[in-house]
């Protein structure tokens, strides 16, 4: 790098612009690295989130071929790549489970709910909905499915509405980059309430509806009368 004396900061831009960026998908169509790209880097802090989700995107992620052993409970339970903690470890002392920073330091990436847990959560919530009727129950069971987006895909969303991208670009590059993660149990209960209160006023409206009807057939009927 061509600087002038005494300074380290370059004014000039890079000799070599690149044209296109750079698409780990592009020559690599395997099963394997579609997953990496899916994956939610969580139970780290944003930072190291940062990290690792660049290592994925620029090809340089290196998955642990056997778990690691953790530093705190001596045990081989760390399954992640980068990760010097397990997870149960690092849920226990709200710390990064990279960097080992405190919740107090920096925020925290929240982890994803393991596979017993989804089921324990699912059979929760068919006891909550049994009272719905079944479009409000179906609709619910769609939206726990579907989950919601990543915090980086919905960047990519507020990138592409400022950028001047066609309707049909932009429904291609989500469709390539459909990143979701299931619902907090706190969006779901949420969920459920608004289901509940929507059904109450709907049945508060039939009712003024019947009310109404029942006044006009009274004057109708007094009409003919006189």
């Amino acid at each position: 790098m061509s600087t002038s004396k005494g300074s380290t900061k370059r004014t000039r831009p890079q000799k070599y612009q690149n044209r296109t960026s750079f698409k780990n998908t592009l020559h690599d169509k395997s099963d394997f690295q579609k997953k990496l790209n899916n994956l939610n880097v969580c139970e780290v802090c944003i930072h190291c989130k940062g990290v690792i989700e660049w290592k994925i995107k620029y090809k340089k992620y290196k998955p642990l071929t056997q778990p690691k052993t953790c530093i705190k409970c001596r045990q081989k339970t760390v399954k992640k790549a980068y990760h010097v903690m397990c997870r149960e470890c690092a849920l226990s002392s709200n710390c990064c489970a990279k960097c080992l920073k405190s919740s107090q330091e920096v925020d925290i990436v929240p982890a994803e709910p393991t596979e017993e847990e989804q089921l324990k959560l699912k059979a929760e919530m068919d006891k909550l909905i049994k009272s719905l009727p079944e479009r409000k129950r179906r609709s619910f069971l769609r939206y726990m499915a579907k989950g919601k987006k990543c915090e980086d895909e919905l960047l990519k969303d507020e990138n592409c509405k400022s950028s001047e991208i066609s309707p049909n670009e932009k429904e291609v590059e989500n469709r390539k980059d459909n990143k979701r993660i299931p619902h907090s149990r706190e969006a779901l209960l949420k969920k459920i309430e608004e289901l509940k209160f929507n059904e109450d006023e709907n049945s508060d409206d039939d009712v003024d509806n019947e009310d109404e009807d029942d006044d006009s057939y009274d004057l109708s009927d007094e009409d003919e009368e006189d």
